[in-house]
């Protein structure tokens, strides 16, 4: 019988970061909600989650409803529960108003445990592991367009062979930014694929026309995002033009699970990016990437650079998809900042991450380096303490370490 959750919390970890996406917005801090439960036979799980529609705290009070709902039950209750919550958030209420990344660390939290209990791992509780190594994809944000060809060629010699490139929204930019790049890489080669995100910058069709042009010229493959995200009839007619030689990609576009039929209706884009935090659990979010390969649709997991702990549930979920049509986007805040979390991270070896071996998500967490990222000001010592302890116990226990 499957042992029943006790206990559980949540705390929030900020990391200092320094990038800029299109149109040259910054990004100066990271947010992430880590949740924790504990079972009657201690076991375990965590999870984590980042805010998209929401913000990181009212993400953080929205821990607590799950928790009501699920304390006391099964861990396999638990997660039966926590994805109908989920899905019936998506009919009750508007995207913008619920906390998805909530849903996320939860449901992680308790897959994690599930597969410490049962002995298997997150993959293997999703639909099964039809590939142990996961390509990886390279992200490169805006900075000086020499600097950005600097950063494709370390990608490529990682033999990472698929490209994301931040682009400006200024035109001119946008031109010598690519010319740069082609000029100062070898990202002309057949294989590698360029993927330009655009962040839904373009404000128009005309922008947008004019734009894809340079991209083309440039030889992109790949435009994601490049009109506002309500512009759907402005994707389309872009698709039109410019297909096949450029294929388009939504990402903030999609918001709940339904869109995926309505984009498919009005043939909107050729690939949806589908970030697990916008529709909360993995279960979900796998669900709906299966029903939009069914639709013709090619499918990408998106990044929002996690934690260890948020890595390796990417990567469990790119696991278990039976078709992977585009390499895993999130590597982590421990590849790009040197932020490491876990005593075990998942590094790229050869363009890809290793499906991790140990059950449950297989993260071996590190606490003196999560204790200098805690947002003290949300979290009582105590939990964190208690959290901490718990969990050496049990690392002690199942994997004497």
């Amino acid at each position: 019988m499957s042992s029943q959750i006790i206990q559980g919390s949540d705390f929030i970890l900020s990391f200092p970061v320094s990038h800029f996406i299109s149109d040259w917005r910054a990004v100066k801090h990271t947010f992430h909600l880590l949740v924790f439960i504990k079972t009657d036979q201690g076991i375990i799980g965590f999870g984590e989650g980042t805010p998209y529609f929401s913000t990181i705290y009212k993400d953080s009070k929205a821990v607590r409803r799950i928790l009501n709902r699920i304390r006391g039950l099964s861990l396999t209750e638990a997660w039966k529960t926590v994805v109908e919550f989920g899905e019936e958030s998506f009919k009750n209420y508007k995207s913008s108003r619920y906390n998805y990344g909530a849903f996320l660390a939860m449901e992680s939290a308790i897959l994690d445990a599930i597969g410490k209990e049962k002995r298997f791992r997150v993959a293997e509780l999703l639909g099964g592991v039809y590939r142990e190594v996961v390509p990886v994809c390279g992200t490169v944000f805006l900075k000086h367009p020499k600097k950005m060809a600097e950063e494709v060629n370390k990608w490529l010699m990682k033999n990472i062979k698929h490209i994301k490139i931040k682009v400006p929204c200024n035109l001119d930019e946008l031109e010598t930014t690519l010319k740069t790049i082609v000029e100062n890489t070898h990202s002309d080669e057949t294989d590698i694929v360029l993927r330009a995100d655009a962040n839904g910058c373009f404000k128009n069709v005309d922008k947008g026309i004019k734009a894809l042009k340079i991209m083309e010229s440039y030889g992109i493959d790949i435009v994601e995002q490049p009109l506002p995200k309500k512009d759907i009839q402005g994707l389309k007619r872009l698709r039109k033009l410019f297909y096949p030689s450029i294929k388009i990609m939504i990402d903030e576009s999609l918001t709940r699970p339904d869109d995926v039929r309505m984009f498919a209706e009005q043939e909107v884009a050729d690939i949806i990016n589908f970030h697990p935090s916008k529709l909360g659990c993995l279960t979900i979010t796998r669900n709906s990437m299966l029903e939009a390969r069914k639709l013709g649709f090619e499918v990408q997991i998106g990044s929002s650079l996690m934690t260890d702990i948020g890595v390796a549930q990417y990567t469990h979920l790119a696991a278990s998809l039976p078709t992977l049509d585009y390499p895993l986007e999130e590597v982590g805040l421990c590849e790009f900042y040197g932020y490491c979390i876990a005593r075990n991270p998942q590094t790229i070896n050869g363009g890809a991450f290793t499906l991790p071996s140990k059950k449950g998500l297989g993260v071996l967490l590190k606490f003196s380096s999560i204790k200098k990222f805690l947002v003290r000001e949300f979290l009582r010592p105590s939990v964190f303490n208690e959290m901490k302890n718990m969990a050496k116990l049990f690392f002690l226990k199942v994997w004497g370490s």
